[in-house]
């Protein structure tokens, strides 16, 4: 194999490499926030202010504005966007926040478990490859792995 195209194999590792280390850190820090809400969260219920439609990066969505007192006896007005498929919101609705933390509640049941999934499934990855890597440097230190002989 010549060197170039050992270089053009490692470039396409390198990007590999730096793709898979962008998704499991904004993965992780998705994931982080819904063991937030998992360990910290709180719920109370809160009152529909305003319900209409918006978009975000020409995502349609629906905007909901609602108010509600924490367990402190704070009161809050807060909003959480959904996707329009969501079902239309009554004048009352449960909402989980984290308590002491600004503009942190949402709409229980709008969690992001795919990112959850996408960490678990990164960290997965990320110990076969070392188990790999072991391996072969393994293999490079002792040679290959000898079969015993009956």
């Amino acid at each position: 194999m010549d060197t170039d195209e050992e270089m053009r194999q490692l470039k396409s590792l390198a990007k590999w490499a730096l793709i898979g280390l962008v998704v499991f850190i904004s993965s992780g820090y998705y994931a982080f926030q819904e063991l937030k809400f998992m360990i910290w969260g709180q719920t109370a219920e809160a009152t529909v202010t305003n319900v209409f439609e918006t978009s975000e990066r020409r995502k349609p969505l629906l905007a909901v504005e609602y108010t509600f007192t924490d367990e402190e006896g704070q009161h809050h007005s807060e909003r959480d966007d959904v996707p329009r498929s969501w079902p239309k919101p009554g004048p009352k609705v449960t909402v989980q926040y984290l308590s002491g933390v600004e503009d942190s509640s949402r709409l229980e049941g709008h969690s992001s478990s795919t990112a959850v999934w996408v960490f678990l499934i990164c960290c997965g990855l990320m110990a076969f490859g070392c188990f790999k890597l072991y391996q072969m440097a393994s293999e490079a230190v002792d040679g290959p792995p000898r079969r015993r002989r009956r």
